[in-house]
Formats: structure tokens, sequence, C-alpha cells
């Protein structure tokens, strides 16, 4: 076993000595102390010093823009805004948003008035960032700022509670839920189209005048930091949007309503309908659902609203005009098991992803043209459901632990024995699904066409005790790999290579290059079809580490749709820069760094999914904890080599 592991090491050390050095880009020395540097999402190379922030040009090193109002600055001090390009620097009480591109401030919580900021939102539409928050004086504020000039637009000072949602409604109109009222707005004069109250309980509360004041001001303190759920949904077929919130209890019957049952709480879900025109209330009485807020899908007949509760719940579709109950029993609904978390539409139906209390999770359909339930009994899955497809053999579906198909038809799940496996350990492409079997450590193959499964090749198993975190398909095979193992098995089901490089003793040094790899991975995401599932895993991994940067990743995605169809300059720079990222991504994809430890210095090497050689290094040298950020996505890494110079590299 000694000489086993004395041959690898000196095999490694072969391996990394014949590995050429990638040469270095640039070296710039810059005139403050260097404190931290990091990559953005969108590849902002921003270094932060004891005289200024900095965002460098990662090629060039030109400093494309310096602000020496934001020196000294800790790295947790700067971050992303939400989902958005934006960078958002806290300075004690005072939070500046600024654009990336050109560095100026597009919104500055001091000047604004604002004393404490509680949400924010960009606006791609209107050009502008919505943020509410309170006044110095203590006031429930919303505000838009302009992104192109950073002015503030307009202000609102308004008892309204706590910010839910804000939706574009045009160009020149937006529409905002707050926990007390619902405001149309013309963007760009701040001129208030209409204003109406939220639900019924804010209206008696406004008509108890300083009593009922006090009472909403309470309940907005405390709303600040609880966890509830109110949802804005609007309806594809009319100008009408609609309001649910759920609250604990049973749905009111009769005038009584029961908070508890069988021993534990009970939930139900109120839904109010509003013009979008006028904002007046559709309904003279809210719609009352019994259960938690699961899932509402709009059909042409009415709502169908599908609760998620602990218990076995009620599924139904409720008229538009009259919220008359159109299925099941003298219109009660239709039993179904778990409460309702996701679905999936396919022709005259709706696929139902539910769950109970004991994480049993069910798959079942529910026919829309006669309201009823297809299967006798619901298909019972392991894990999660995370996607779905309907393909010639039936409904592929993916969960958090598991991949199946389902006969439609039957109600009978296809595959015998389930593959094992998770979202990070699939690929596929049009015919053809690839998956690493963790029962059986090999690569399955599932043909979306016949659903027949088979097997590619032997087991593999890494070294390190590391098990697979990845897979993708390659045109000479299948590469699974990990952070320190990569291996490829070709279509004749032969094992090409495998290669390991033993990991640094130091866990802290490996964080810089995760987060890049993580990066990478929400980009390659951001277009596949089962995309979400994949980046989501890479996002939780970096969350365990940085849950900010986990955040920003899972939300990748979500940028990348937000930004295509939108006209505005800023709106239009971003996409452009990610569009270009995203191609990088592609085109950089026949290699895969890997961080390790030989002799006591520190390499990240460059490994072919090729052939699974190292193909170039960079020395990190000797210090446990070396200084480096790297943009994953185009291979360019920055190495702090002394206390004002950072030293550029390009795989």
């Amino acid at each position: 076993m000694i000489k086993l592991k004395l041959t690898m090491v000196l095999l490694i050390l072969a391996l990394v000595s014949n590995a050429q050095n990638v040469p270095v880009t640039w070296k710039k020395d810059f005139t403050g102390a260097i404190k931290w540097q990091k990559v953005s999402a969108l590849g902002h190379y921003l270094v932060g010093t004891s005289d200024a922030l900095l965002y460098v040009d990662p090629d060039t090193s030109k400093i494309i823009w310096s602000n020496p109002e934001f020196k000294n600055l800790n790295e947790d001090d700067v971050s992303q805004v939400g989902n958005s390009p934006l960078i958002s620097v806290n300075q004690g009480t005072t939070v500046t948003m600024i654009d990336p591109f050109s560095g100026e401030s597009k919104f500055d919580s001091k000047r604004a008035g604002i004393n404490e900021i509680n949400d924010q939102m960009i606006m791609y539409n209107s050009n502008a960032i919505l943020v509410s928050g309170r006044t110095f004086n203590n006031t429930d504020i919303l505000i838009l700022s302009s992104l192109t000039n950073g002015e503030i637009l307009w202000k609102l000072e308004d008892d309204f509670g706590r910010l839910i949602t804000a939706s574009d409604v045009s160009s020149s109109e937006i529409l905002i839920v707050t926990l007390y009222n619902n405001y149309k707005i013309n963007t760009q004069s701040g001129e208030l189209i209409w204003k109406n109250d939220t639900s019924d309980a804010n209206e008696e509360l406004n008509k108890m005048g300083a009593l009922g004041g006090l009472m909403k001001k309470a309940a907005a303190n405390v709303a600040q930091d609880m966890d509830f759920n109110i949802q804005f949904y609007k309806n594809p077929f009319e100008p009408i949007f609609y309001i649910a919130s759920e609250q604990e209890g049973r749905a009111k019957t009769n005038g009584f309503s029961s908070s508890v049952s069988n021993g534990g709480p009970t939930y139900h879900t109120t839904y109010t309908a509003f013009s979008l025109n006028d904002g007046n209330r559709l309904w003279q009485k809210d719609l009352d659902v019994n259960g938690k807020m699961g899932q509402l899908y709009f059909h042409e007949k009415g709502l169908v609203i599908l609760p998620d509760d602990d218990r076995n719940t009620k599924i139904n579709l409720y008229d538009y005009n009259t919220q008359k109950g159109l299925w099941g029993k003298k219109g009660k609904g239709i039993k179904i098991k778990g409460g309702v978390y996701d679905y999936l539409e396919i022709e005259n139906g709706l696929i139902l992803i539910s769950k109970k209390p004991n994480n049993k999770n069910y798959i079942t359909f529910l026919d829309l043209n006669t309201g009823s339930l297809a299967f006798e009994d619901p298909i019972k899955i392991e894990g999660e459901v995370l996607f779905g497809e309907m393909t010639p053999s039936g409904l592929l579906y993916m969960t958090s632990s598991e991949v199946n198909v389902l006969n439609i038809s039957s109600g009978k799940t296809s595959i015998d024995k389930e593959i094992r496996t998770n979202p990070s350990l699939i690929d596929q492409n049009e015919d053809l699904l690839y998956a690493y079997d963790n029962s059986s450590s090999t690569i399955k193959i599932l043909d979306k066409k016949t659903g027949l499964v088979s097997k590619l090749g032997d087991a593999i198993n890494f070294e390190g005790k590391e098990s697979p975190s990845s897979i993708s398909i390659r045109d000479n095979g299948i590469l699974i790999s990990s952070s320190q193992n990569l291996a490829l098995v070709d279509y004749a089901g032969k094992t090409s290579f495998q290669t390991y490089l033993e990991a640094p003793r130091e866990p802290g040094i490996i964080r810089a290059l995760r987060y890049a790899q993580a990066i990478r991975a929400a980009y390659i995401g951001a277009v596949s079809y089962a995309g979400a599932a994949a980046y989501q895993s890479a996002a939780n991994d970096i969350s365990k580490e940085n849950q900010a940067a986990g955040a920003m990743v899972s939300g990748i995605g979500m940028v990348y749709q937000d930004l295509g169809n939108q006209a505005t300059d800023f709106a239009k720079k971003s996409w452009q820069m990610a569009n270009t990222r995203l191609k990088a991504t592609k085109e950089a994809d026949d290699y895969v760094v890997i961080l390790s430890e030989v002799e006591k210095t520190n390499y990240l090497m460059k490994v072919s999914k090729n052939t699974g050689e190292i193909e170039s290094r960079i020395d990190l040298g000797k210090d446990r904890e070396p200084s480096y950020a790297m943009d994953g996505v185009t291979g360019t890494v920055f190495y702090q080599t002394n206390t004002n110079e950072i030293t550029s590299y390009k795989f």
C-alpha cells in the first residue's frame, strides 16, 4: 500500500514537472494596499484597496474606474444587488448602489433620506431601482431611482408595511403590492394612478382612525422580520391580478374558524381579485380555501387552486366570476395525497407533484377536461421532483435522488430499478440521458424514445474518498468529475483515463476556485433545459462557505432571462456581457482547473477533459492560504504577489 502511494506521488510529480507554466498576462502595482479581490457573476473584476474601490479590466489591467469614497472596505461590504449586475456598497447605515460599468452612483440611501433598506428590486423595463424601507423619521417609504442618472424619480411615504412585489405593467406604469396597499404608479412622474387596500383587514384598520394607524405601525414593525407567505399572480387572459395570503386556521365556514386540527396547526389561503385598470376589487367576498398556499393554474374556465398542505388536501377549479367550485362532489373539490408543491403542464392536463409530512412524494395526472385524477393511486417516488419532460416513452422525471419514466396511461413507472442519482450527475441530449448511478457506481443510459436503460462501462470509484459531483456529454465519451478527480468513459464503455490530484491540506485555499467554478456551472445551466436543477446543486455547495455567493449563483439563470427581453441601456449592456460570457463558457469547455498541493507548493492545474493530462499550471507558492481570485468563465487567475501587486495569468 505504501509502495503504491509512493508510485502515485512520483507519477503526479512527473506530470506536474512536465506541465508548462502559464505565462504572465500582466503584473500591476496598485497605489494602496490590496485588501481583497473578486470577480462578479457578470465578469466585473473588482479590487478593494486601502485607497479606493476599483474596477480593473481583467485583460489589460487598465483601471476603468476608481472611487476613493469606498476605500478600505471589507470584502463583505461589497455585494451584488440581488440577481442584478448592480454593486451594493455598505458603509455603516449608508448603502450606495453603483453601476459596475461606469462606477456611477445610481442610488444613495443617505441622499434619498432612507435610514433602513428593507427590499430592493431592479425594474429593467422602467430602467430604475425600486427601494423600500424606513425614513429617519421611521416612516415607510418607497423610492424609484433612475438607472440613467441616479436621480430620484419619485418617493412615496405611506403606511404600507412591507413591499411584497412589484411588476412593470408597461414602460410607463408599475404595479406595487405591499402588505397593506396596492399601488399603480406612473414610473416617470410618480403620479398615483390608483391605490387600494390589499385586504379587508386593512380596510377595517383604516376605519379605526388613529388607533388603527397605531395597530398597523406595530404590525408593520413585526412584519419586517416575519417570514409570511403572500403571492401575486397576473391573469394571462384578462387585465386582472390576484393576491393570495396564507394564514393560520381554517377557512371560515358559517362564521367559524379553527386553528388546530389533529393536534397541529392548520392553514387556509385567501385569494383576492383586482382590476389592473382601476384597482377595484372584482369579488364581493374573498375566495377562502383550506390548506397552505401551493400552486395556481389559470384555466380558461377558472382558477385551478392546488394547495400545498401538510395533510391530504383538495384541489378545485373555481369560476372566475362566481368563485363556485366546479370539480368533485357538489363542487367541493378532489382529494389528493399530500400538498401540491409543483406541476408540469402537458396536453389535456397537469402532472401534479405532491408531498406528505413524512417526506413521501407522489406523482399523479390531473385531467383538466374532466376534472378528475387519472390514476387510482398516485405514484410514490423518492425525493422531491426537480424536473420533468414528456418523452415518447412517458414522463421522464428527475428527483433529488432518482430518475425514472412514468407511463401516463397506466400510471406505472417504466424502469424496474430506478437510477439512483442527483441533478448534478445527469446530462442529456435530445435522445439520451446519461446519469451516474450511485448505487452501482456506473454510468447509466436512458433511451428517451423507448424508456430502456443500459449500462456504459464498469464501475468507477474515485480516489481521496471523493464521489463524482458532475457529469457531461463529450464528443469522445462521458466525463465524470469531482474537485480532485476526473474520468472519461468512451461510448464503447472503455475507461479512456482516470486522473487524480491530491487536495491541498488547507481547505480554505480552495474557496476562491469553487466560487469561480460555481459561477461557470450557473452559466452552463442557464441555457440547459434541466439547468435550474443542475446549477442549483452548485449553488448549494458554494453556499456552505459563502451564503451570499450561493444566492447569487442560483440566480444566474433568472438574470439571464430577465435581461433578455429588455431595451434599456443598462439592461442591454448587462445582456451583452452575460451573452459574451455564455459564449466563452461554451468555447472553453475542453479543460477543468484542479487545485493541488505538490511538495508543499500549491498549483492551479489545467487538466484536459479529452486526455486527463495536465496541460499547464500556475504556481501559487508555498503560502498556506494564498490570496487569489479566478474567473471560471474565462480561465483568468489573479494572484496577489505582494501587498500592493497583482499578477494575472490566463489558462
